[in-house]
């Protein structure tokens, strides 16, 4: 009989420091444990039973949500960690952003349309938990955190979690295979490795 392997506390504590020991953020190390122990349980589970398409396709595409959780996480961390650091210099990466903060009624044209005076306001974009995944990659790049090709990856691997908007898709959404897994897991690993050892 198949027995999956449900990873232990004492096993998450490995991960935390094999995996993860160059975040300083103990809360973060935590989260990113605990979802590389929830990608490892789906991963045995799919090596170790024959999965029929409609269990193994939302198994494949929850490994592939996780990973991309942990790899635009560690961007963030990373990049926050270079500006803290003073290695990088957010004027020079983060880009503006317009915001119209004061927006007077000048004119009623009719029940659907105005005519405003409006007060903008241009700024610097800042960095936070908010910040998207595509902004986080563009950064990374723009810094020299990311290669072009690490660039690609991150892209390729935000493009695939963004297949979670069902509304958005062109096509049936079932054809994820344990290869298309293998190299989401490659590509991760090249970029957590530049983000741990990038200084």
């Amino acid at each position: 009989m198949n027995k999956i392997n449900i990873p232990e506390r004492m096993h998450l504590e490995k991960i935390k420091a094999i995996k993860f020991g160059f975040v300083n953020n103990e809360i973060l190390r935590e989260n990113l444990a605990i979802k590389m122990q929830n990608i490892m349980f789906l991963d045995d589970l799919s090596e170790h039973f024959e999965l029929p398409g409609s269990v193994s396709y939302p198994t494949y595409k929850t490994i592939i949500i996780y990973t991309a959780s942990i790899v635009e996480s560690l961007i963030n961390y990373k990049l926050h960690e270079l500006i803290k650091s003073g290695k990088i210099n957010p004027r020079e990466i983060m880009g503006k952003e317009e915001k119209f903060p004061i927006c007077k009624q000048i004119y009623r044209l009719s029940e659907t349309e105005e005519i405003c005076g409006v007060k903008k306001v241009t700024e610097l974009k800042k960095l936070n938990d908010a910040t998207n995944f595509i902004e986080l990659n563009r950064i990374a790049k723009r810094c020299g955190l990311f290669t072009k090709d690490l660039f690609t990856k991150a892209e390729e691997i935000r493009y695939a979690r963004n297949r979670i908007h069902v509304f958005s898709l062109q096509e049936i959404d079932d054809k994820y295979t344990k290869a298309d897994i293998n190299d989401i897991f490659l590509a991760a690993g090249e970029i957590t490795e530049r983000i741990k050892f990038y200084k």
